[in-house]
């Protein structure tokens, strides 16, 4: 008999458990307490400007020839270089590739 409140022998039901939040293996870091807070609302952020910037990547290609166009031309490129920079693919960031919110906790 076990004592009470101690699970019985057995395997969990398939689908048990909490779900993957993030769609890679974890690692823990030392990171400041403000960031850590903040992390869900910057890759947020980061998907976020992500999507904008392929909007006007798609806009400036259309609208080549026009020079009105050429400051956006240099500002989208700058933001790519960056964004690339990191190294991060934003769309394998969560787990279910939700486009609005972070699974809650």
């Amino acid at each position: 008999m076990t004592p009470r409140g101690m699970p019985k022998e057995g395997t969990r039901k398939a689908g048990g458990g909490r779900k993957k939040k993030y769609n890679s293996e974890l690692v823990q870091k030392w990171i400041p307490l403000s960031l850590a807070d903040k992390l869900d609302d910057i890759y947020l952020l980061l998907i976020d400007l992500e999507k904008e910037v392929s909007t006007w990547e798609k806009i400036c290609e259309v609208k080549i020839t026009s020079p009105r166009y050429e400051q956006a031309r240099k500002l989208v490129t700058t933001l790519r270089t960056l964004l690339n920079r990191l190294g991060i693919d934003s769309t394998k960031i969560y787990a279910d590739n939700h486009d609005d919110k972070p699974q809650a906790d």
